[in-house]
């Protein structure tokens, strides 16, 4: 926190006729809202990040904060008269005298905050600076400087050397723009977070592309599989009572599999070997290409999320590699995966990464379903999954944003497509004729 603007902030606090601290609430583990005569300030107290700011968005609790301190911050600051601000010297800790009163009497306490750092704090203390509750408690032995209810605060040290105090510029602008700055942070913080879980994915798949087996030699393995039983077979008259661990036949050594309790059973299993890897050679490519999609698909996604300058636009993309949310019980839950899918506002949104996608897509899709396409350009289908039910043009948008997201062209400007999917008829392949279009025009950087 600011030097000078705290200073400031303390200036205009103090006023008169005294400004009213109307209410101040926890909204987050270490998050106050300040109302201040209607207007509203935020304290923010996590250590090593500790600011004030405001913000015309609406920040909601995302739970209702009623352990003994919050009751201590109603009972001693609620409604109360701001009779005075001040800065403890030049440490960053600015201290309110704060006057309630009500039928009985009136009452003066003064609210610490401290933005000192890591050990940032929140305390009540009476006129006689006697501790009436903080937000963190401490003890002798955590530190020299003990906040416990009931005993007395001790001061802070000054400083070694004066600090030097930069004027970040007027109040209020200041206050809107650290609101601006922790947001910057945190969406920095999530993209980053995001982009390792991606580069972990990227580095998984690229293994397995590495690691794939060659198609000519599983050819061969075959080939020789099947000529191992072949000879066993041939022979196997010779030897009936066999139990050896090899056999040499034709001038060739055979390693009997360990399984095999029999030649005959050896033979079987050589068949059996030779018709599994005959199998894998001949799917390794669909393998080699599902693998190459998803690295593809995979570095698009990284891109985007490298870009994306909101939160919301952030979630929306990760809603793709997070877990499912499906029940246990689902009968759906062993189904595998035909095509990546997204969620905005909880509306699924799926893309096709192949041709082979595309078609399972155009086919899973219910009649009232939006489909979309990006105009003479071959790329992936998009549907989203709403049904009869009216969307917003911000899901449009972004299910939009999302399709040019992937497609290989060039930045530029796109012609998107959508229509129900009723409307969509299956030619040959992936290929489509549409009708009652609608179109939205986007913009690729």
């Amino acid at each position: 926190m600011n030097l000078s603007t705290l200073q400031k902030f303390a200036t205009y606090l103090t006023q008169t006729p005294p400004l009213k601290l109307r209410a101040i609430r926890r909204i987050g583990d270490n998050l106050f809202k300040l109302d201040v005569n209607g207007a509203l300030f935020f304290i923010d107290l996590r250590r090593g990040k500790s600011t004030i700011f405001t913000t015309d968005k609406p920040l909601i609790a995302s739970k209702t904060y009623q352990a003994p301190f919050d009751q201590s911050l109603q009972k001693y600051c609620f409604n109360a008269q701001i009779l005075k601000t001040e800065l403890d010297g030049n440490n960053r800790i600015l201290q309110l005298l704060l006057q309630t009163q009500n039928s009985y009497k009136t009452s003066q306490i003064t609210l610490q905050i401290e933005f000192t750092g890591r050990n940032t704090n929140l305390i009540i203390l009476d006129s006689n600076n006697i501790v009436l509750d903080a937000l963190h408690h401490i003890t002798k032995e955590q530190s020299f400087r003990e906040v416990k209810i009931q005993k007395p605060l001790l001061p802070l040290p000054q400083p070694t050397t004066a600090p030097t105090i930069r004027d970040e510029g007027e109040l209020f602008s200041v206050l809107a723009q650290n609101f601006k700055t922790l947001k910057a942070k945190e969406l920095e913080q999530k993209i980053q977070k995001s982009t390792t879980i991606l580069l972990q994915k990227i580095a998984q798949i690229k293994h397995f592309i590495s690691t794939l087996e060659d198609k000519n030699i599983l050819e061969s393995n075959a080939k020789q599989e099947a000529h191992f039983g072949q000879l066993i077979l041939q022979n196997l008259y010779l030897y009936p009572n066999f139990k050896g661990a090899s056999i040499t036949l034709d001038s060739i050594l055979i390693t009997l599999p360990n399984k095999a309790h029999s030649l005959s059973h050896a033979a079987q299993i050589f068949f059996e070997n030779s018709k599994k890897l005959t199998k894998k050679a001949k799917n390794i490519h669909l393998q080699a290409q599902n693998l190459n999609e998803k690295l593809a698909f995979y570095e698009n996604l990284l891109k985007m999320i490298q870009n994306v300058t909101n939160y919301n636009d952030l979630q929306i993309l990760n809603s793709n590699f997070q877990k499912d949310s499906i029940p246990k019980d689902s009968k759906h839950k062993h189904k595998n995966k035909q095509f990546e899918s997204f969620f905005i506002e909880s509306i699924k949104v799926s893309i096709g990464k192949s041709e082979r996608e595309n078609i399972a897509l155009l086919k899973e899709a219910r009649a009232e379903d939006i489909w979309m396409h990006i105009r003479d350009i071959p790329s992936s289908h998009c549907i989203i999954h709403c049904g009869k039910s009216k969307i917003s043009d911000i899901i449009l948008y972004k299910a939009a944003k999302i399709l040019i997201g992937f497609t290989k062209s060039f930045s530029g400007n796109y012609n998107v497509d959508y229509t129900r999917r009723k409307f969509v008829k299956i030619t040959q392949g992936a290929n489509v004729l549409y009708a009652k279009e609608q179109t939205l025009q986007l913009k690729k950087d």
